[in-house]
């Protein structure tokens, strides 16, 4: 038989022993509020990175709809700026949203900046006796695109040559 029975241990300490103690509920209360702190922190940090792969995917899509506007003119139409410099334009996107608990709406503006290849980089001569032909088969087209999110400024850069 041990010593400590239920029988050896007096009325009083088991009327004592029978709930919770404040330091038990206070150091529960504390463990959970750091719980729910820690859960706070990770779904900010997933809802930045879910509109920080939203915004770089918009870049993508402007950069894209740019290539393809510049195929559809067609090649001998594309032209350097006289001043050598890059044409720069402006793109709004606009998405409405709820990663995570609430909902938000995102304006992102995007400045494009678009550089043509010179025509002699991709000329074709065909000499003959009675004439020289020249023929402008390709260009090659840089476009860079930049954004700001959080007051950090981002980027992406596409090169490709238009046929």
């Amino acid at each position: 038989m041990s010593f400590w029975t239920k029988k050896s241990i007096s009325p009083e300490v088991r009327r004592r022993k029978a709930g919770f103690g404040i330091m038990e509920i206070l150091i529960s209360a504390a463990v959970l509020g750091f719980m729910i702190v820690a859960l706070n922190m990770l779904q900010t940090s997933n809802r930045d990175t879910i509109i920080r792969i939203r915004t770089r995917d918009g870049a993508v899509a402007v950069s894209q709809e740019v290539l393809d506007s510049l195929s559809a003119v067609g090649v001998a139409s594309l032209q350097m700026p006289a001043s050598g410099n890059k044409v720069v334009l402006h793109k709004i996107r606009e998405w409405e949203g709820k990663p995570g608990v609430y909902g938000h709406k995102m304006t992102v503006d995007y400045t494009v900046r678009i550089g043509i290849s010179n025509d002699v980089d991709y000329q074709e001569q065909n000499p003959s006796l009675y004439h020289t032909t020249q023929h402008v088969y390709a260009k090659k087209v840089d476009i860079e695109v930049e954004w700001a999110y959080k007051g950090f400024p981002h980027s992406i850069s596409m090169s490709t040559v238009l046929r």
